[in-house]
Protein backbone atom coordinates (compact mmCIF):
# COMPACT_ATOMS: atom_id res chain seq x y z
CA UNK A 1 0.00 0.00 0.00
CA UNK A 2 1.22 3.15 -1.25
CA UNK A 3 2.51 6.04 1.96
CA UNK A 4 0.96 9.32 1.08
CA UNK A 5 3.79 12.29 1.63
CA UNK A 6 2.48 13.14 5.05
CA UNK A 7 3.81 9.56 5.98
CA UNK A 8 7.20 10.10 3.66
CA UNK A 9 7.59 13.41 5.83
CA UNK A 10 6.89 11.43 9.17
CA UNK A 11 9.16 8.93 8.56
CA UNK A 12 11.89 11.24 7.42
CA UNK A 13 11.65 13.61 10.45
CA UNK A 14 11.73 10.51 12.92
CA UNK A 15 15.09 8.94 11.27
CA UNK A 16 16.54 12.61 11.44
CA UNK A 17 15.39 12.40 15.28
CA UNK A 18 18.02 9.46 15.34
CA UNK A 19 20.64 9.54 12.37
CA UNK A 20 23.62 11.66 12.03
CA UNK A 21 23.31 15.26 12.81
CA UNK A 22 22.94 17.47 10.24
CA UNK A 23 25.21 19.76 8.95
CA UNK A 24 25.04 23.50 8.60
CA UNK A 25 26.65 26.05 6.20
CA UNK A 26 26.84 29.35 4.55
CA UNK A 27 26.28 29.75 0.91
CA UNK A 28 27.25 33.12 -0.87
CA UNK A 29 25.04 34.27 -3.71
CA UNK A 30 23.48 37.42 -4.31
CA UNK A 31 25.06 40.99 -2.82
CA UNK A 32 23.72 43.51 -4.53
CA UNK A 33 24.01 46.15 -2.22
CA UNK A 34 24.86 49.47 -3.68
CA UNK A 35 25.33 51.38 -0.72
CA UNK A 36 28.44 49.34 -0.02
CA UNK A 37 31.87 48.88 -2.02
CA UNK A 38 33.32 46.14 -4.09
CA UNK A 39 35.89 45.69 -1.05
CA UNK A 40 33.57 45.75 1.55
CA UNK A 41 31.62 43.19 0.21
CA UNK A 42 34.28 40.65 0.03
CA UNK A 43 35.13 42.12 3.92
CA UNK A 44 32.03 40.84 4.72
CA UNK A 45 31.90 37.39 3.19
CA UNK A 46 35.54 36.73 5.19
CA UNK A 47 33.72 37.84 8.19
CA UNK A 48 31.06 35.30 7.67
CA UNK A 49 33.91 32.76 6.79
CA UNK A 50 35.87 33.16 9.68
CA UNK A 51 32.48 33.00 11.97
CA UNK A 52 32.02 29.71 10.44
CA UNK A 53 35.29 28.67 10.97
CA UNK A 54 35.57 29.28 14.48
CA UNK A 55 32.04 27.82 15.41
CA UNK A 56 31.98 24.63 13.36
CA UNK A 57 30.27 25.00 10.25
CA UNK A 58 30.80 22.90 7.85
CA UNK A 59 31.61 24.63 4.87
CA UNK A 60 31.13 28.09 2.50
CA UNK A 61 29.69 27.71 -0.85
CA UNK A 62 31.06 29.88 -3.99
CA UNK A 63 28.86 30.68 -6.75
CA UNK A 64 29.81 31.42 -9.91
CA UNK A 65 28.55 34.68 -11.74
CA UNK A 66 29.22 36.66 -14.94
CA UNK A 67 28.44 39.79 -16.52
CA UNK A 68 25.95 41.06 -14.06
CA UNK A 69 25.73 43.51 -10.97
CA UNK A 70 23.57 40.26 -9.43
CA UNK A 71 26.72 38.35 -7.97
CA UNK A 72 29.07 40.10 -10.06
CA UNK A 73 31.83 39.87 -6.97
CA UNK A 74 31.51 35.79 -7.62
CA UNK A 75 33.04 36.05 -11.53
CA UNK A 76 36.09 33.27 -10.32
CA UNK A 77 35.08 30.75 -7.19
CA UNK A 78 38.49 29.77 -7.13
CA UNK A 79 40.31 33.53 -6.75
CA UNK A 80 37.45 34.07 -3.75
CA UNK A 81 38.48 30.35 -2.67
CA UNK A 82 42.49 31.52 -2.62
CA UNK A 83 41.63 34.89 -0.76
CA UNK A 84 39.59 32.71 2.14
CA UNK A 85 41.30 30.09 2.78
CA UNK A 86 44.56 31.61 4.89
CA UNK A 87 42.57 32.59 7.36
CA UNK A 88 40.69 29.48 8.15
CA UNK A 89 41.47 26.11 9.65
CA UNK A 90 38.28 24.00 9.61
CA UNK A 91 35.41 25.13 6.95
CA UNK A 92 35.15 23.50 3.91
CA UNK A 93 35.43 25.54 0.30
CA UNK A 94 32.44 24.12 -1.83
CA UNK A 95 31.20 25.80 -5.07
CA UNK A 96 27.51 25.95 -6.15
CA UNK A 97 28.58 25.55 -8.76
CA UNK A 98 31.13 25.96 -11.70
CA UNK A 99 29.14 26.44 -14.84
CA UNK A 100 31.49 23.73 -16.26
CA UNK A 101 30.66 24.42 -19.62
CA UNK A 102 32.37 27.38 -19.57
CA UNK A 103 35.93 26.03 -18.87
CA UNK A 104 38.49 23.28 -20.02
CA UNK A 105 38.15 21.04 -17.40
CA UNK A 106 42.12 20.37 -17.13
CA UNK A 107 41.82 24.29 -16.06
CA UNK A 108 39.15 23.91 -13.60
CA UNK A 109 41.39 21.26 -11.88
CA UNK A 110 44.39 23.31 -11.62
CA UNK A 111 42.54 25.74 -9.84
CA UNK A 112 40.98 23.92 -7.54
CA UNK A 113 44.00 21.93 -6.99
CA UNK A 114 46.33 24.26 -5.73
CA UNK A 115 42.89 25.48 -3.36
CA UNK A 116 43.21 21.64 -1.97
CA UNK A 117 46.87 22.26 -1.34
CA UNK A 118 46.79 25.90 0.26
CA UNK A 119 43.85 24.48 2.18
CA UNK A 120 45.03 21.19 3.51
CA UNK A 121 42.51 19.00 1.16
CA UNK A 122 39.24 21.32 1.97
CA UNK A 123 37.86 21.73 -1.54
CA UNK A 124 34.62 20.15 -2.53
CA UNK A 125 33.79 20.99 -6.29
CA UNK A 126 29.82 21.60 -7.54
CA UNK A 127 28.78 21.87 -11.21
CA UNK A 128 25.85 23.14 -12.97
CA UNK A 129 25.19 23.39 -16.61
CA UNK A 130 24.90 27.47 -16.73
CA UNK A 131 21.64 28.90 -18.11
CA UNK A 132 22.70 33.08 -18.72
CA UNK A 133 23.34 33.61 -23.00
CA UNK A 134 25.31 36.08 -21.77
CA UNK A 135 27.78 34.33 -19.98
CA UNK A 136 28.65 31.66 -23.51
CA UNK A 137 30.54 34.69 -24.72
CA UNK A 138 33.21 32.75 -23.31
CA UNK A 139 31.80 29.26 -25.25
CA UNK A 140 29.07 30.25 -27.71
CA UNK A 141 29.11 26.95 -29.21
CA UNK A 142 28.19 24.91 -25.61
CA UNK A 143 24.75 26.66 -24.96
CA UNK A 144 22.53 24.56 -26.84
CA UNK A 145 24.53 21.49 -25.24
CA UNK A 146 25.64 22.49 -22.02
CA UNK A 147 23.21 19.76 -20.33
CA UNK A 148 25.10 17.09 -21.32
CA UNK A 149 28.61 18.79 -21.99
CA UNK A 150 28.07 19.07 -18.05
CA UNK A 151 27.37 15.60 -17.47
CA UNK A 152 30.43 14.01 -19.81
CA UNK A 153 33.02 16.65 -18.12
CA UNK A 154 32.20 15.70 -14.74
CA UNK A 155 34.05 12.71 -15.01
CA UNK A 156 37.01 13.65 -16.58
CA UNK A 157 37.12 16.28 -13.85
CA UNK A 158 37.24 13.44 -11.79
CA UNK A 159 39.60 11.13 -13.57
CA UNK A 160 42.12 14.34 -14.02
CA UNK A 161 41.54 14.97 -10.29
CA UNK A 162 43.07 11.44 -9.56
CA UNK A 163 46.10 11.66 -11.34
CA UNK A 164 44.97 10.21 -14.56
CA UNK A 165 46.37 11.03 -18.48
CA UNK A 166 43.59 12.17 -19.92
CA UNK A 167 43.49 12.96 -23.88
CA UNK A 168 42.74 16.65 -25.41
CA UNK A 169 42.51 18.11 -28.96
CA UNK A 170 45.57 19.94 -29.34
CA UNK A 171 46.82 22.56 -32.35
CA UNK A 172 47.48 21.39 -35.11
CA UNK A 173 44.62 18.77 -34.80
CA UNK A 174 46.80 16.30 -32.68
CA UNK A 175 45.93 14.85 -29.53
CA UNK A 176 47.65 15.83 -26.12
CA UNK A 177 47.61 13.55 -23.10
CA UNK A 178 47.80 15.72 -19.81
CA UNK A 179 48.31 14.87 -15.93
CA UNK A 180 47.49 18.26 -14.11
CA UNK A 181 49.71 19.49 -11.24
CA UNK A 182 49.88 20.74 -9.00
CA UNK A 183 48.30 17.05 -7.06
CA UNK A 184 45.68 17.94 -4.87
CA UNK A 185 45.77 16.80 -1.48
CA UNK A 186 42.75 14.46 -1.32
CA UNK A 187 42.78 11.60 -3.74
CA UNK A 188 39.01 11.77 -4.57
CA UNK A 189 36.71 14.85 -5.18
CA UNK A 190 33.16 15.48 -3.43
CA UNK A 191 30.98 16.16 -6.12
CA UNK A 192 28.00 18.05 -6.16
CA UNK A 193 25.50 18.77 -8.85
CA UNK A 194 23.09 21.72 -8.81
CA UNK A 195 19.63 19.93 -9.15
CA UNK A 196 16.10 22.01 -8.65
CA UNK A 197 12.99 21.89 -10.80
CA UNK A 198 14.22 18.96 -13.09
CA UNK A 199 13.51 15.69 -11.90
CA UNK A 200 16.33 13.98 -14.08
CA UNK A 201 19.34 15.84 -12.70
CA UNK A 202 18.10 14.32 -8.61
CA UNK A 203 18.70 11.15 -10.70
CA UNK A 204 21.61 11.64 -12.68
CA UNK A 205 22.89 12.49 -9.36
CA UNK A 206 22.25 9.72 -7.24
CA UNK A 207 22.99 7.27 -9.76
CA UNK A 208 26.43 8.88 -10.21
CA UNK A 209 26.98 8.86 -6.56
CA UNK A 210 27.47 12.63 -6.39
CA UNK A 211 25.90 14.62 -4.02
CA UNK A 212 22.70 17.17 -4.54
CA UNK A 213 22.48 21.34 -4.42
CA UNK A 214 19.12 22.07 -4.36
CA UNK A 215 16.75 25.47 -3.60
CA UNK A 216 13.30 25.86 -2.84
CA UNK A 217 12.98 27.78 -6.58
CA UNK A 218 9.24 27.48 -6.76
CA UNK A 219 8.33 24.08 -5.05
CA UNK A 220 7.66 23.33 -1.19
CA UNK A 221 9.06 20.65 0.98
CA UNK A 222 6.75 17.95 -0.12
CA UNK A 223 7.86 18.34 -3.64
CA UNK A 224 11.29 18.44 -2.52
CA UNK A 225 11.02 15.37 -0.73
CA UNK A 226 9.64 13.46 -3.75
CA UNK A 227 12.63 14.57 -5.66
CA UNK A 228 15.23 13.76 -2.36
CA UNK A 229 13.44 9.99 -2.73
CA UNK A 230 14.13 9.91 -6.35
CA UNK A 231 17.84 10.62 -5.69
CA UNK A 232 18.08 8.21 -2.94
CA UNK A 233 16.35 5.36 -4.73
CA UNK A 234 18.64 5.97 -7.85
CA UNK A 235 21.91 5.85 -5.68
CA UNK A 236 20.33 2.34 -4.54
CA UNK A 237 19.73 0.93 -8.44
CA UNK A 238 23.14 2.03 -9.12
CA UNK A 239 24.51 0.14 -6.28
CA UNK A 240 25.81 2.99 -4.25
CA UNK A 241 24.20 3.42 -0.34
CA UNK A 242 21.04 4.55 -0.75
CA UNK A 243 21.02 6.47 2.46
CA UNK A 244 24.65 8.00 1.91
CA UNK A 245 24.81 11.32 -0.10
CA UNK A 246 24.56 14.85 1.13
CA UNK A 247 21.52 16.84 -0.02
CA UNK A 248 22.45 20.58 0.66
CA UNK A 249 19.44 23.38 0.58
CA UNK A 250 19.77 26.80 0.21
CA UNK A 251 17.31 28.95 2.46
CA UNK A 252 17.80 32.60 3.23
CA UNK A 253 18.72 32.92 6.89
CA UNK A 254 17.98 36.17 9.46
CA UNK A 255 17.48 34.68 13.35
CA UNK A 256 16.86 37.08 15.78
CA UNK A 257 15.13 37.20 18.93
CA UNK A 258 13.08 40.00 17.87
CA UNK A 259 10.62 39.23 15.33
CA UNK A 260 9.54 42.48 14.46
CA UNK A 261 12.91 43.44 13.88
CA UNK A 262 13.75 40.51 11.66
CA UNK A 263 10.43 41.07 9.44
CA UNK A 264 11.61 45.25 9.26
CA UNK A 265 15.50 44.02 8.33
CA UNK A 266 14.59 41.27 5.16
CA UNK A 267 11.24 42.68 3.79
CA UNK A 268 12.84 44.96 1.08
CA UNK A 269 16.21 43.19 0.35
CA UNK A 270 13.93 39.74 0.41
CA UNK A 271 11.46 41.68 -2.14
CA UNK A 272 14.43 42.99 -4.46
CA UNK A 273 16.00 39.63 -4.31
CA UNK A 274 12.81 38.18 -5.82
CA UNK A 275 12.33 40.89 -8.16
CA UNK A 276 15.79 40.84 -9.34
CA UNK A 277 16.19 36.70 -9.04
CA UNK A 278 13.78 35.07 -8.74
CA UNK A 279 11.43 35.60 -11.31
CA UNK A 280 10.53 32.09 -12.30
CA UNK A 281 9.73 31.67 -8.89
CA UNK A 282 7.73 34.60 -8.32
CA UNK A 283 5.46 32.84 -11.69
CA UNK A 284 5.27 29.37 -9.84
CA UNK A 285 4.44 30.92 -6.76
CA UNK A 286 0.82 32.54 -8.57
CA UNK A 287 0.22 30.01 -10.62
CA UNK A 288 0.86 26.81 -8.02
CA UNK A 289 -1.62 28.77 -5.59
CA UNK A 290 -5.29 29.26 -5.46
CA UNK A 291 -5.20 32.59 -3.36
CA UNK A 292 -3.15 34.27 -6.06
CA UNK A 293 -4.25 37.30 -6.19
CA UNK A 294 -5.58 38.49 -10.20
CA UNK A 295 -4.34 41.49 -12.19
CA UNK A 296 -2.57 43.71 -9.92
CA UNK A 297 0.69 46.36 -10.28
CA UNK A 298 3.88 44.59 -9.67
CA UNK A 299 3.91 45.81 -5.79
CA UNK A 300 0.97 44.09 -5.10
CA UNK A 301 2.39 40.97 -6.26
CA UNK A 302 6.07 41.65 -4.32
CA UNK A 303 3.82 41.73 -1.28
CA UNK A 304 2.11 38.32 -1.88
CA UNK A 305 5.43 36.69 -3.28
CA UNK A 306 7.48 37.97 -0.18
CA UNK A 307 4.57 36.75 2.61
CA UNK A 308 4.91 32.87 1.13
CA UNK A 309 8.32 33.46 0.86
CA UNK A 310 8.85 34.61 3.75
CA UNK A 311 6.20 32.54 5.86
CA UNK A 312 7.41 28.95 3.87
CA UNK A 313 10.90 29.05 2.26
CA UNK A 314 13.29 31.01 5.06
CA UNK A 315 15.10 30.36 8.08
CA UNK A 316 13.26 34.17 9.60
CA UNK A 317 12.75 34.70 13.10
CA UNK A 318 13.63 33.92 16.34
CA UNK A 319 15.08 30.34 17.09
CA UNK A 320 12.39 28.57 18.73
CA UNK A 321 10.29 29.87 15.72
CA UNK A 322 12.76 29.52 12.41
CA UNK A 323 13.61 25.51 13.74
CA UNK A 324 10.47 24.98 11.81
CA UNK A 325 11.86 25.56 8.76
CA UNK A 326 14.54 23.40 9.69
CA UNK A 327 12.83 20.34 10.85
CA UNK A 328 10.88 20.30 7.57
CA UNK A 329 13.67 20.61 5.45
CA UNK A 330 15.37 18.03 7.43
CA UNK A 331 11.98 15.88 7.32
CA UNK A 332 12.11 16.04 3.58
CA UNK A 333 15.10 14.04 3.20
CA UNK A 334 18.02 17.63 3.56
CA UNK A 335 21.00 16.66 5.70
CA UNK A 336 22.69 20.07 5.00
CA UNK A 337 21.34 23.60 5.41
CA UNK A 338 23.26 26.07 3.24
CA UNK A 339 22.16 29.88 5.12
CA UNK A 340 21.88 32.52 2.64
CA UNK A 341 22.85 35.58 4.37
CA UNK A 342 24.19 37.96 1.87
CA UNK A 343 20.97 39.23 0.61
CA UNK A 344 20.90 42.28 1.33
CA UNK A 345 20.01 43.07 5.15
CA UNK A 346 22.64 45.79 6.21
CA UNK A 347 26.15 43.81 7.65
CA UNK A 348 25.61 44.62 11.22
CA UNK A 349 22.52 43.13 11.73
CA UNK A 350 23.70 40.21 9.68
CA UNK A 351 26.61 40.26 12.19
CA UNK A 352 24.84 40.42 15.58
CA UNK A 353 22.44 37.63 14.38
CA UNK A 354 25.16 35.15 13.74
CA UNK A 355 25.46 34.13 17.68
CA UNK A 356 21.19 33.53 17.47
CA UNK A 357 21.80 31.67 14.32
CA UNK A 358 24.06 29.68 16.30
CA UNK A 359 21.57 28.98 19.06
CA UNK A 360 19.51 27.62 16.74
CA UNK A 361 22.21 24.99 15.43
CA UNK A 362 23.04 23.56 18.48
CA UNK A 363 19.42 22.31 18.91
CA UNK A 364 20.60 20.31 16.25
CA UNK A 365 23.82 18.76 17.12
Amino acid sequence: MSRSIEDLLGVRTRRAATGPAPTFSFLFFSDVRRDVSTAQKYQFMRDITLFADREGFSAVYIPERHFNEFGAIYANSAVVAAYLIPDTKRVRFRTAGVSLPLHHPAEVVEWWAMNDVLSNGRVDLGFGSGWSKADFILAPANYATRREICADLIPVVQRLWRGEAVAFPGPEGESVSVRVYPRPIQPELNVWLLATQNDAAFVQAGARGYNVFTMLYGFDFAALARKIELYRNARQEAGHDGATGIVSLMLHTFVHPDATLVRRAVEQPLKEYIRTSLSQHLAASLTRSAAAPGDVDEAQILDYAFERYFCTSGIFGPPELASRIVDEALGAGVNDIACLVDFGVQYPLVMESLRHLKTLVERYQ
